[in-house]
């Protein structure tokens, strides 16, 4: 039995040294709120985007003339880039070819979308420039100007902009290897515009658990949400759902309301990282691990089904579908 554990062990761990990361976009067809419910088991629909070499994370929507528009990063593993691409949803949730929403010369993800005052705008995190800047659609989804540099000579991942108590608000992790995953910072400003504010408390929060951004922030019943990354095993592995409790321009604290797993036993059981709002549904993301080593892969799932969940989080959301990517019902 000892020799049978020790040679699975090395199967699992080899999987492991060989696999890479596949993202996919789901739809939940249920408004962001509704990931705060107790014993709620989210339905979940995968988009078929099929393409080699690259994989579709980070998706925002907005409705625009009638049609559901996503815009979502696009990584080509033969690149080691990604980019950002628009896609539309017919009826059915079934998608359009992606094609190209915003071209830069290096790595662009996360492109957070949004509407004000019928104007759309987007912040799209692009680290490696050193600045977070706000682009405004001239004709979307597919031509947009920068209208101005947010934060300037700042590294952030995942920037996040929101308007809450008549004050517009914008969170992103920092700019080590380890900062990005657990130092939260924050400013603020009267206008979309600015002059944008450094928070006084800055970093405002420090957690792996629960501080880098991960999608859209939402207000439900009197209470502001905001989703964060828990990156305290592994980049990317579920969402949770923090209450916050006090933001001005000195103050910030919030606690954690839910937790969204991902789908175990599904198409993606090994991570989570995005979930926005776009009306009447939400759009996640998945991510599986894909080994060259099929046996050891299927040892590494049945080992990770056998772990126990973590209990000290109070709500917690698991995400089901078919093998076919289908809606089902628990």
């Amino acid at each position: 039995m000892r020799t049978c554990r020790r040679a699975i062990s090395a199967l699992t761990n080899e999987a492991f040294m060989r696999a890479r990361e596949e993202w996919s976009i789901g739809i939940v067809e249920r408004p962001i709120s509704s990931f705060l419910e107790q014993d709620w088991t989210p339905r979940i629909n995968w988009i078929r985007l099929a393409q080699k070499n690259c994989y579709f994370a980070d998706p925002f929507a907005v409705t625009f003339n009638g049609k559901i528009h996503i815009l979502c990063e696009q990584f080509d593993y033969r690149q080691s880039k990604g980019r950002i691409v628009a896609i539309e949803l017919d009826e059915y949730y079934a998608a359009s070819h992606p094609k190209p929403a915003m071209e830069f010369p290096f790595h662009a993800s996360y492109p957070y979308l949004f509407k004000h005052n019928e104007d759309l705008y987007c912040v799209p995190e692009t680290a490696l420039a050193r600045n977070i800047c706000l682009y405004k659609a001239t004709n979307f989804p597919t031509r947009w100007i920068n209208i101005c540099t947010l934060v300037q000579g700042f590294a952030g991942s995942d920037p996040t902009l929101f308007n809450y108590d008549g004050r517009w608000w914008l969170t992103a992790t920092g700019e080590t290897s380890k900062d990005k995953f657990s130092r939260l910072f924050a400013w603020h400003a009267p206008s979309l515009t600015g002059p944008w504010k450094q928070h006084e408390a800055n970093p405002v929060k420090v957690d792996f658990q629960s501080a880098r951004p991960a999608g859209t922030p939402f207000t439900h019943e009197g209470y502001l949400y905001r989703p964060a990354q828990d990156c305290s095993k592994t980049y990317g592995g579920r969402v949770v759902i923090n209450r916050v409790k006090s933001l001005t321009e000195s103050e910030f604290a919030e606690e954690t309301a839910a937790v969204v797993e991902p789908e175990i036993g599904g198409l993606y059981p090994d991570g989570l990282h995005t979930i926005s709002a776009a009306g009447r549904i939400t759009l996640l993301d998945g991510k599986r691990l894909k080994s060259s080593i099929p046996f050891a892969e299927a040892v590494s799932r049945w080992k990770k089904g056998r772990v126990k969940a973590h209990s000290s989080l109070p709500t917690r959301v698991w995400l089901m579908s078919n093998k076919h990517g289908n809606l089902v019902t628990s």
